[in-house]
């Protein structure tokens, strides 16, 4: 049975590497701003991009030509750029980076050997020109980068005209040679990260599932009455799910990619409904132990979310198989009225449309150029924040090349490289690339001295394949895993055509990165810093307005009324996520003690049982569906007129509520019952 999905093949690394990542420690590092996602394995990738810089390196040892290293480098940026997606957006791409690229490398090296004074200006403006390339969105965003990383390599190799000619002849046949590669020799499915993303989401839901069956000290049977470990999955999936939207939204609806997005918007919507269906769930196994019968349509379910997990990256997806496991969860549903039955009929009657949609979507043509409609203007959104970002960019790089020339370093481009992949619009996403990037280069660095000093060359030699393989491979995954690899394949280059060796490239490099980093880190927070984002208490207020916006809408609006509600709870999820995420920053900040910290806490778990029970109502509700609308709550009743908060959809209370204040509310028995307080 086909389906609209292309085919991918099953990769053994993917399965090794999900069973060595618990999910405790993605969620662990998820609420401390680093990223890790292990789904994102792609080792075709990595493959192609290790052929393209070892065959380079192999005709620069062969030839004798150490210069000849520009042409593994420009591979390996060109391999690093390739957006993914349809092919004449790769495609030009990967020829606007090359020609790019080229560009500056010429101009650089030429001005670089006519002195600092001449190359510093040229620097800051090309280092100011790639930044401005954000306005143009994420693609364009990494080919600025890229070339901005090509401009602070070439000013360190200062030419005459000539020799700087040489350089972008060299750059340019290692970048179309890694481009002859990527599209025509060895392509690969551009489509694989999103559909690796959806398919993590309906893993997760079954992680969170089984949580629900460990029993834990506190109920008679071992479960416990507030565990917070429920609301790092609650987080992690609701995080997930708008990373992997706005990932699939970014592609265009006029290109041939549109059946793909409405396939992955398709299962998107699929995963929310469940994710629903999960915190009702979650909700009553808090409030008691669940019994042999919910237990069988808990195991069930998780049977579902993993065979759907497995048909999203399958070459052919087995439809029938998902179809037999989702007949024998609607059969296990039992009594409709009951939460387990009705949620197990809600999770199958989602995951019947998300197969009919496998099965029946079209393919479309791409509508023609001037039937497009003309692009928008919203690209152009936050300019400002993109010129600062810009502006400091380009002065940091060029303190990093004073410091480099002051000291005389031997490398100084890695320096300046570490400036620009460190620096972020926003400085609170800035310190945690800083870490992950000192983490990262020096471990690197000493991995590949050791490398250096006991492999022979021919060894070092090999090594830089499956280097380079693991760099592009990883780099999904988490960045100080990409720093990692992407360290010791750029020492163990520069060993091979540089007459240093060993010890001295590696802890240089390790040296140079702190300094890069550590100057970038002090660029966000000294140059033209951006306003502070909005304090620990005012996001834990949004997501107090935000779930009892849910809560009375999900009770008190007529079941019909399916998008606002669904809004309000995606909106209420977001809101909490981001509050939860700032809550375990300030904890490592040292105030775990702090008393208002604690009081923070609890409300945020307040709110958690607040939405689930507003879940539980919700589907409690739509199982008859109606557009008569229940009367008004006397709790929510309460709460509105403690705040002042006439329309609770169009309008937010006119002044926020403290700490103290929502702690009140929360723990009023009139207003939140006894089972869902902490």
């Amino acid at each position: 049975m086909t389906t609209g999905f292309r085919p991918r093949r099953n990769d053994s690394l993917h399965a090794a590497f999900l069973r060595l990542m618990p999910a405790s420690l993605t969620h662990w590092l998820g609420a401390r701003a680093i990223s890790m996602a292990p789904e994102q394995i792609a080792l075709r990738e990595g493959l192609r991009a290790a052929l393209a810089v070892g065959i380079m390196m192999a005709l620069a040892m062969a030839l004798g030509m150490p210069l000849m290293a520009w042409s593994a480098f420009a591979a390996f940026w060109t391999c690093l750029v390739d957006p993914g997606g349809p092919l004449h957006v790769r495609l030009r791409t990967l020829l606007a980076f090359g020609l790019i690229g080229t560009v500056i490398a010429a101009v650089m090296s030429m001005a670089a050997g006519y002195g600092p004074m001449m190359a510093a200006p040229c620097l800051g403006a090309i280092v100011f020109a790639c930044g401005v390339g954000r306005l143009r969105g994420a693609i364009t965003t990494q080919v600025g980068a890229l070339a901005a990383i090509v401009a602070v390599v070439a000013v360190c190799y200062p030419m005459p005209p000539h020799g700087a000619l040489a350089i972008a002849g060299l750059f340019a046949l290692g970048s179309g040679w890694a481009l002859a590669i990527c599209i025509v020799a060895w392509p690969v499915d551009a489509d694989a990260p999103l559909r690796q993303a959806c398919a993590a989401i309906f893993r997760e839901e079954g992680r969170m599932a089984r949580q629900l069956m460990t029993p834990r000290p506190g109920f008679p049977d071992g479960t416990p009455n507030a565990p917070r470990d429920t609301g790092a999955y609650r987080r992690e999936i609701r995080m997930r799910i708008e990373l992997a939207r706005g990932r699939i939204e970014t592609l265009s609806p006029y290109t041939a990619s549109d059946q793909t997005r409405a396939l992955l918007l398709s299962t998107l919507e699929t995963a929310d409904r469940i994710f629903v269906v999960l915190i009702a769930f979650e909700h009553a196994v808090l409030s008691q132990p669940p019994s042999p019968e919910q237990r069988r349509v808990i195991r069930r379910f998780m049977s579902v979310m993993e065979r759907t997990a497995r048909m999203m990256i399958q070459p052919l997806p087995d439809v029938r198989k998902l179809e037999q496991q989702v007949a024998w969860l609607r059969a296990s549903s039992g009594d409709k009225n009951a939460l387990f039955g009705s949620g197990a009929l809600i999770c199958a009657e989602a995951l019947g449309n998300f197969i009919a949609t496998l099965q029946d979507t079209p393919r479309r043509a791409p509508v023609p150029m001037k039937n497009r409609p003309p692009p928008s203007a919203s690209k152009w959104h936050g300019w400002q924040v993109v010129m600062r970002h810009s502006a400091r960019l380009s002065v940091s790089v060029l303190i990093a090349y004073g410091i480099t020339l002051e000291f005389a370093l031997p490398y100084a481009y890695w320096a300046m490289m570490a400036v620009i992949v460190v620096m972020q619009p926003q400085a609170t996403a800035t310190l945690p690339r800083t870490i992950e990037r000192v983490i990262g280069s020096i471990a690197g660095g000493m991995a590949a001295a050791i490398m250096g000093v006991i492999f022979p060359v021919w060894l070092i030699l090999a090594t830089i394949f499956p280097l380079a393989a693991a760099t592009i491979a990883f780099r999904a995954v988490n960045y100080t895993l990409l720093v990692l690899f992407m360290t010791q394949l750029f020492v163990l280059v520069t060993d091979l055509v540089s007459p240093a060796m060993g010890w001295d490239v590696g802890l240089a490099r390790s040296l140079d990165n702190i300094i890069g980093s550590l100057v970038g880190f002090a660029g966000c927070l000294l140059l033209w810093p951006e306003r502070r984002s909005p304090p620990l208490a005012a996001q834990v207020a949004d997501a107090f307005i935000a779930n009892i916006r849910y809560a009375m809408m999900a009770t008190t609006f007529p079941i019909t009324d399916h998008g606002r509600i669904e809004q309000a709870r995606r909106m209420a999820g977001t809101a909490s996520t981001r509050a939860e995420i700032r809550y375990q920053q300030n904890r490592l900040e040292g105030l775990r003690r702090s008393p208002r910290l604690e009081m923070t806490g609890q409300i945020l778990l307040s709110l958690r049982h607040i939405a689930g029970a507003a879940s539980v109502e919700w589907m409690e509700r739509s199982c008859v569906p109606s557009d008569t609308c229940p009367p008004p709550s006397p709790r929510w009743d309460m709460i509105r007129q403690r705040m002042a908060w006439s329309d609770i959809v169009a309008t937010a209370p006119d002044i926020a509520p403290t700490l103290e204040e929502m702690a009140a509310m929360l723990n009023d028995p009139a207003i939140v019952p006894e089972n869902a307080r902490t």
